[in-house]
């Protein structure tokens, strides 16, 4: 039980952390004027260096090994643009196009993509239980974008195709580096990974080149999403499976939505009507219900 406590509070700070950036990226967005494409070469940059010193210098791990597989780097890249590096992307434009707790929510729809493309890959129908979380994220999505006027969409056609993107983007991220994580520590991964995307971001928009307007607040959110929202919510919620299985750890996830609904709703007076809210909660369900035991495997 110990074991699990410490897990299951390491899940939880991870999550919160991850939550709280989106409020702190809509700030930077909204009243300083920083672009998405900055924040992403300075945040994966950063992050990714200082996982990287974490791991060599804490977890005495070595870090070059996965360049001398040709197959593996070529997927490490793969991993890096169209899983880590997308999902962060999306997130902070989805944030930039509606909101921090709209774009927390809809990337919770990527626990569907995976079903949906295990489906479409594998060949086998979803089960009871899937179909059911289909169900309720369709729903549960269409409340969130209409505000409850079903045949009118409350969020802009942009702010919707990129939260769908969003989605499938954190499905890739669960799905790309399968092969690799059981090679390699997750830390290496994730790690290069980070600084990849940093560096592709840094050619799109080096930070020397019409760098946004500094504040004293402005820095400070930088600095919180680098530290907190990057690499301290990754680490722990890493650190937190080994204590806790990835299905408890999924539903502790449930946090970030709620952590960032309540900091825009707080402190960016963003407001969320009833429909929008049982959408929100219809969508967080899925994890709960892909979670319940299936009918077929319980028999067995």
């Amino acid at each position: 039980m110990k074991r699990e406590g410490i897990g299951a509070i390491l899940a939880i700070i991870g999550a919160i952390c991850w939550g709280i950036q989106g409020p702190v990226s809509q700030f930077l967005f909204q009243d300083a004027n920083y672009s998405p494409e900055w924040l992403m070469g300075i945040k994966m940059s950063i992050a990714g260096v200082l996982i990287l010193l974490f791991t060599k210098g804490v977890k005495k791990l070595p870090l070059l090994t996965v360049w001398k597989t040709p197959k593996d780097a070529s997927l490490l890249i793969v991993y890096a643009l169209f899983g880590l590096a997308a999902v962060q992307y999306f997130y902070l434009v989805t944030v930039s196009a509606s909101n921090s707790g709209t774009a927390t929510i809809l990337q919770s729809l990527g626990t569907i993509m995976i079903v949906i493309l295990t489906a479409l890959i594998y060949h086998h129908l979803p089960s009871r239980n899937e179909w059911l979380a289909v169900i309720l994220a369709l729903l549960g999505t269409w409340l969130l974008v209409t505000k409850g006027d079903l045949f009118h969409l409350a969020i802009s056609d942009r702010a919707l195709t990129l939260g769908l993107l969003l989605a499938l983007a954190g499905a890739l991220q669960t799905m790309l580096p399968v092969r690799l994580l059981k090679r390699y520590d997750v830390m290496v991964i994730v790690g290069w990974a980070m600084v990849i995307g940093g560096v592709i971001f840094t050619i799109v928009h080096p930070f020397w080149v019409d760098p946004p307007r500094f504040t004293v607040g402005g820095v400070i959110g930088v600095a919180f999403i680098v530290i907190f929202g990057t690499m301290v919510s990754f680490i722990c919620f890493t650190t937190s499976l080994k204590y806790v299985s990835p299905t408890v750890a999924g539903m502790l996830d449930t946090f970030e939505p709620l952590s960032a609904t309540i900091g825009s709703i707080a402190f960016l007076n963003t407001s969320f009507n009833f429909p929008e809210m049982i959408g929100g909660v219809l969508i967080l369900s899925t994890v709960f219900v892909l979670a319940l035991p299936n009918p077929k495997q319980s028999k067995n």
